[in-house]
């Protein structure tokens, strides 16, 4: 009987310890795909950026990742599946580093609204000819497009809550009103917003009406 027990005993240490190798092989397995799949990414990212989204094949790709070609398609469907996940992961870059521009003390909230443009801050972090050329892309991707523009739908809200905080927004008006009217400013051509940023300041102050400075 005491056999038959260290038997069973052995038995169920030998299946616990394949368990757990199994667990930590599944594990390294994952970890090692996960860290192929970003440094294809990040290949890519640098690739779109210095040489322009077109002008890159999957190849280079390859080459600069130090994955083999064979294996970057275990991870991505093509290269337009890369295009998604770099412009994606560029344009939040954007954005969020524009929008980081609320949390300056040393700016008015309308001189904070000035640094918010998507196209010079990407100019300012990736240059002008990667701004062109993943702009002409973006456009003529509709999945792309819808990203973009919901992402700054989205960030509306961040503004008017920056202004509520520096005591620039008073209004009675709910954030999704005052949103939709900063949204429709900036609609306009952007320099024109630019030019005139002291103006367009003081009609969003005091409105139509005018502010009665002797009040």
């Amino acid at each position: 009987m005491s056999i038959k027990l260290n038997n069973l005993s052995l038995y169920l240490t030998f299946m616990i310890l394949f368990d757990v190798r199994k667990v930590v092989f599944k594990i390294r397995r994952e970890r090692k795909k996960e860290l192929n799949r970003q440094k294809i990414i990040a290949a890519a990212k640098k690739l779109f950026l210095r040489k322009g989204i077109s002008a890159t094949n999957v190849r280079d790709i390859s080459t600069v990742s130090g994955i083999s070609y064979v294996t970057m398609y275990k991870y991505f469907y093509d290269k337009n599946d890369l295009i998604q996940i770099v412009c994606r992961e560029v344009i939040d870059e954007v954005i969020n580093y524009a929008y980081s521009q609320l949390n300056n003390e040393n700016l008015t909230f309308f001189e904070k609204l000035h640094r918010l443009s998507f196209k010079e801050t990407f100019e300012k972090i990736y240059g002008t000819t990667a701004f062109i050329d993943f702009s002409n892309y973006i456009n003529s991707d509709k999945k792309l497009a819808v990203y973009i523009n919901q992402r700054i739908n989205n960030s509306w809200i961040k503004i008017v809550e920056a202004g509520r905080q520096d005591g620039f927004i008073h209004a009675s008006a709910s954030d999704e009103q005052i949103c939709k009217f900063l949204s429709l400013i900036f609609k306009l051509d952007h320099n024109e917003v630019k030019k005139n940023i002291n103006e367009y300041g003081e009609l969003f102050l005091y409105g139509l009406a005018g502010h009665n400075k002797n009040k």
